[in-house]
């Protein structure tokens, strides 16, 4: 079996943002107490003119090099955010970002679990040499649908991550024999139509504690190491509708595994969580995003990651599926992730106002299976002239008789 890894990986948090404080104003909630219970700081907020297209497309373009683009061979996306029923994604990305006719391409769906379904089948075709050399790109990218004025409100975003999987890993090597699996048939949080994004905030909260337990089991099952909690793992990544889930994540494995007086817990969650947050807190919620925002962000984050360092990942989408499994840090990790400039690129982003949050996601609203559309480009007083036009990002320029159009800017 081949070494497989992550090559290249970026994140792509959109143009905009919202902050959590003055949402939590405008709807008479504490500032403090929200961004405590979500660690939510800001969250992501995409203008009409771009999609899951355009913000999965744009995560690659800042990554892949000419070179790049010829070597790949497999091009999978996983969103739960799709704009077409039958026609996936992939094939507007795979042409957005000018890939060869020979490459693969598809797009998985398992709700936040589909950026790690992806990223399984691209680990096992190019560890089985089926991949005659070639490389392939795994693409997230997903975004919360409006939910002004409801109790979720407060834990929604969005992002996109792509990452370049291969037989030279750059990033992070994956231990391909050590992965637990655990799955159910419930129904926790879901999108039952092209514009409802519903659920159960209990039973999905249950549900994800079942999954990281049960996955973790599983991952020690097939592990033939003797595991020690406390020091098998350098860090976890864990799966973040909301930041502030991890620590309940975290607590669940601790108290199974290696109980910890309350102190001693929020120390431990402090030195090997957090460092995996710190981009969740700006974009939101990460849906199939989670594990490769968190892996850049602790990548970038944590003060003493060394080269060869074990990493423990847990992935998980309703419905549902959790997923345990293991990576060791490689060597300039840290030096090809800030060449991505993925802070800087967050920080660059427009601060909306809530009225103007509202505007957007209003209007987005009519966009949603609408046959016939031109985003009106003057908008937020020409955010598109300023931060877009030259600058090389991909673009939805009209729907027609609901064929889509996307350009470079």
């Amino acid at each position: 079996m081949n070494k497989v890894g992550i090559e290249k990986l970026n994140v792509y948090g959109t143009s905009m943002y919202l902050d959590q404080r003055d949402l939590a104003v405008a709807r008479q909630k504490d500032p403090a107490q929200v961004v405590e219970d979500f660690l939510i700081h800001t969250r992501s907020l995409n203008p009409p003119w771009e999609d899951t297209v355009t913000m999965g497309a744009n995560a690659a373009l800042a990554m892949l090099s000419e070179e790049d683009k010829k070597d790949i061979g497999m091009l999978i996306v996983g969103t739960e955010g799709s704009v077409d029923f039958g026609k996936p994604i992939s094939t507007n990305i795979h042409k957005a970002l000018g890939l060869g006719p020979n490459v693969r391409n598809f797009e998985t769906k398992f709700a936040c679990y589909s950026g790690v379904a992806a990223l399984d089948v691209a680990v096992n075709w190019v560890a089985s040499g089926l991949n005659h050399g070639k490389k392939a790109l795994v693409i997230a990218t997903d975004f919360s649908r409006a939910h002004l004025d409801t109790k979720e409100e407060f834990v929604m975003g969005g992002a996109a991550t792509a990452a370049l999987i291969s037989s030279d890993p750059k990033i992070v090597e994956f231990e391909t024999q050590k992965k637990g699996t655990w799955s159910t048939d419930i129904y926790d949080t879901f999108r039952p139509s092209a514009t409802a994004e519903v659920g159960n905030n209990e039973v999905s909260l249950f549900s994800y504690m079942d999954a990281a337990s049960g996955s973790y089991e599983n991952y020690l099952e097939h592990n033939p190491d003797s595991v020690d909690f406390d020091t098998y793992f350098k860090y976890f990544i864990y799966h973040t509708p909301f930041p502030g889930i991890a620590f309940q994540a975290h607590r669940t494995l601790c108290r199974d595994h290696a109980p910890k007086k309350k102190a001693e817990l929020k120390a431990d969650f402090e030195k090997r969580v957090i460092p995996a947050l710190q981009f969740a807190k700006r974009v939101g919620s990460t849906y199939g995003t989670s594990n490769f925002t968190g892996l850049a962000s602790l990548i970038l984050h944590a003060d003493d990651l060394n080269a060869g360092d074990r990493l423990a990942l847990f992935a998980y989408g309703s419905g549902a599926i959790g997923e345990f499994y293991s990576a060791i840090v490689q060597p300039g990790a840290r030096e090809a992730l800030e060449a991505m400039k993925i802070s800087e690129k967050l920080d660059a982003r427009r601060k909306c106002s809530v009225e103007e949050y509202e505007f957007i996601e209003n209007l987005r609203e009519t966009y949603v299976e609408n046959p016939d559309l031109e985003p009106d480009f003057s908008i937020l007083n020409n955010w598109y002239k300023e931060h877009y036009e030259g600058s090389g990002l991909l673009v939805l320029k009209k729907v027609d008789n609901w064929y889509r159009t996307y350009e470079r800017a």
